[in-house]
């Protein structure tokens, strides 16, 4: 008979590797989902390929939105930034959008996991936002990890260039797609 112990809760450096972890699987997902497509068109279309590739596109929306749109959730930027209102502007600033235009691209990221992702529902059409702003968040989010919540330096073994990794990513599925 095993004893059942209470867990104790994560510490936050903990947390903030997980924050870093979320952040450099969405870039490698966003990565492998792109260097298999050419102009909005598949590069291979069979079965393997066409689900992998929309396998990479629905995770990468999941980690965002774990990171954005859950504000309820763990790993939600609310919950770890230091100076919330701080990052909230700045995060504005980098994706050139207002709080309220933030607020409607959360909703379109937030719409495609619920809809299509999450839970398969009604809708006729498969939405896929566009990511490229999704992109700058994460980017943002990851960068003030390392500048500010990094005290620790509980993200030593992570990757110190988002950037650099999105390109190396993308190089190595570039590859597997033209085999």
């Amino acid at each position: 008979m095993s004893m059942i112990t209470k867990k104790e809760p994560i510490t936050r450096d903990e947390r903030i590797r997980r924050v870093g972890f979320l952040c450099v699987h969405f870039v490698r997902n966003l990565a492998f989902y792109r260097a298999g497509m050419e102009n909005g068109i598949l590069l291979k279309t069979n079965p393997f390929w066409r689900t992998a590739n929309f396998n990479f596109f629905d995770q990468a929306v999941l980690e965002w939105c774990k990171l954005f749109a859950d504000k309820k959730g763990k790993h939600y930027w609310g919950k770890i930034a230091t100076d919330c209102s701080k990052f909230q502007i700045f995060l504005c600033e980098t994706i050139r959008m207002d709080n309220d235009e933030f607020e409607v691209y959360v909703n379109e990221l937030r719409k495609s996991r619920d809809k299509f992702i999450a839970h398969l529902d009604s809708e006729r059409h498969d939405y896929r936002p566009h990511m490229d702003i999704a992109y700058k968040c994460i980017e943002y989010y990851y960068q003030h990890l390392f500048n500010h919540d990094n005290k620790q330096n509980c993200l030593s073994d992570f990757p110190s260039d988002l950037k650099v990794f999105y390109d190396k990513c993308f190089q190595l599925a570039e590859a597997e797609y033209k085999t």
